[in-house]
C-alpha cells in the first residue's frame, strides 16, 4: 500500500511508487547506473576511477566534482514528507533521499552526470511542486507509444512491473524496434484468444432442451408460450414479428375448433424456442426430403 502524508488540512502527498516497490526502485536504480548519461555512482565511495572520470566528464578537477553530490542536488528530496515515505534512510556515511529526476532512492553521498545545483529539498511545499510536476509528465505521456505497449504485454495495468517497462521504454533501452502496427497486431490476437475462449465456454442450445425441463403435463401447460391467459406451447409455424414491441408473437400450439393453419403445427414451449437450432428452419415441412 502506497503511503500518504498530510501537507495540510486539503492536500494529501502520496509517496513515489518506487519507494513502496524494491523491484521497480532496484530497476531504476540499475538503469540509472548503466545509462551514459546518468552513471549514478561510485557502488564504493573510495572509488577514484569513478570520481576522475566524473572530473573528465564535467571538464573540471577531482576536489571538485566529489564536493556535487546527491546530497546537494536539486532533485534530491529529503522534506520530512519524504522521509516519512523512506524507514531507516539514515545511514552512517550519509541518507536516502528520492531522486525526482531519476525515480528510486540513491544514496546523498553519491552522484550522477546530471546533478544540478540547488538542492537538497527540505521543505514540505517544494516537494510537492516536484510531486505535482512529475505528475503532469507522467499525464501527458500515459497514452503514449511505450505505454501502449506495456499495456498489451502485462496482464496488470497499472503495476510496478509495468510502470518500470515504460520508463525503460521511452529510455529508448526496450521495444526500440517495436512498431505501433505490430502492438494493433497483438491487441487483436488476444482479442482473438479471448473471444475464442468464450467460444469454447459457451455451450449451444439443441432443439427439445426446453421440453426436457418438463416432468409432467402441468408443467407442459403451465409454460406461457402462448399469448393471452392459457399459457401453454406455440406453433412455430405462426410466429410473426411485432411492428410495436420488436418482438417475437406466435400463436398457440392447439388450434382453436373450426381453425385452419397453412401447416400443420410445429410447436415449442416459447417463442424462443423456436429459434433453437434443429429444425428450425424446416418447421411444418412432413418430411426431411431434399435437405443435403
Amino acid at each position: 500500500m502506497i503511503k500518504i502524508t498530510l501537507k495540510n488540512s486539503y492536500e494529501i502527498f502520496s509517496c513515489p511508487l518506487p519507494t513502496q516497490d524494491l523491484a521497480l526502485n532496484t530497476n531504476n536504480r540499475n538503469d540509472a547506473i548503466e545509462a551514459d548519461h546518468i552513471k549514478y555512482g561510485p557502488l564504493n565511495l573510495n572509488d577514484e576511477e569513478y570520481w576522475e572520470d566524473l572530473a573528465e566528464h564535467w571538464k573540471t578537477d577531482v576536489s571538485v566534482a566529489k564536493k556535487s553530490l546527491c546530497g546537494n542536488c536539486a532533485a534530491f528530496d529529503i522534506s520530512p514528507q519524504m522521509k516519512e515515505c523512506m524507514p531507516g534512510s539514515v545511514q552512517k556515511d550519509g541518507v536516502l533521499g528520492y531522486c525526482w529526476m531519476h525515480k528510486f532512492k540513491c544514496h546523498s553521498a553519491r552522484t550522477c552526470y546530471t546533478w544540478a545545483a540547488g538542492g537538497p529539498i527540505e521543505e514540505n511545499d517544494v516537494s510537492t511542486e516536484w510531486a505535482e510536476k512529475n505528475e503532469e509528465q507522467l499525464s501527458e505521456k500515459k497514452d503514449d507509444r511505450c505505454t501502449r505497449i506495456a499495456k498489451s504485454k502485462y496482464e496488470e495495468w497499472p503495476s510496478a512491473y509495468a510502470s518500470g517497462a515504460v520508463v525503460r521504454c521511452r529510455d529508448g533501452k526496450i521495444w526500440k524496434d517495436l512498431k505501433e502496427e505490430e502492438i494493433i497486431e497483438m491487441i487483436e490476437e488476444e482479442l482473438e484468444a479471448m473471444l475464442d475462449e468464450k467460444k469454447k465456454k459457451r455451450k449451444k442450445k439443441k432443439a427439445g432442451t426446453e421440453s426436457s425441463k418438463e416432468s409432467s403435463l402441468r408443467d407442459w401447460f403451465g409454460r406461457k408460450g402462448a399469448p393471452g391467459k392459457k399459457g401453454g406451447w406455440v406453433d412455430c409455424n405462426t410466429c410473426r414479428k411485432d411492428k410495436k414491441t420488436g418482438r417475437k408473437k406466435c400463436k398457440p400450439c392447439g388450434r382453436q375448433k373450426g381453425e385452419k393453419r397453412a401447416k400443420y403445427p410445429s410447436c415449442r414451449p416459447t417463442p424462443g424456442a423456436c429459434g433453437e437450432s434443429g429444425r428450425g428452419k424446416s418447421w411444418g415441412k412432413k418430411s426431411a426430403k431434399g435437405k443435403k
